[in-house]
């Protein structure tokens, strides 16, 4: 398969990116560099990005997905107030898939780990509202 211009900036878009786009924000960010990008077009892109495992999609319990450029397991956290993914450090989710499979007899395939609660920024708002 062929690479296509705008399949190369939508990649470009994700990969510069570090607050975890959703695709609509994929689509602005793109359509300011090429303005006739359609956002079907954003759209199918990802969803091909993530199936040859250039792109993680991390889909969001509220519905919708966010993008990211790193692929390898890595946990997220999501701020319930403002809506910003970030990555999670977190060391052991290798433990974990491992515990889960001496434990259970389990394979696991992929990992999605998700932490939801109060980014620092947020927080800190909320001690001054206070």
């Amino acid at each position: 398969m062929r690479n296509t211009v705008q399949r190369d900036l939508i990649y470009k878009v994700v990969c510069d990116s570090s607050d975890h786009p959703a695709a609509e924000t994929v689509y602005a960010r793109a359509r300011a560099v090429m303005p006739n990008i359609s956002l079907g077009t954003v759209y199918r892109n990802l969803k091909l990005l993530v199936s040859l495992g250039k792109v993680r999609e991390i889909p969001l319990a509220s519905g919708g997905s966010r993008f990211d450029k790193t692929v390898m397991a890595h946990a997220h956290f999501r701020c319930r107030v403002c809506g910003e993914v970030t990555d999670a450090e977190v060391n052991s989710i290798d433990a974990l898939a491992e515990e889960l499979r001496s434990g259970s007899g389990f394979e696991a395939e992929s990992t999605e780990v998700m932490f939801t609660g109060i980014c620092l920024k947020c927080r800190a708002k909320e001690k001054k509202a206070v």
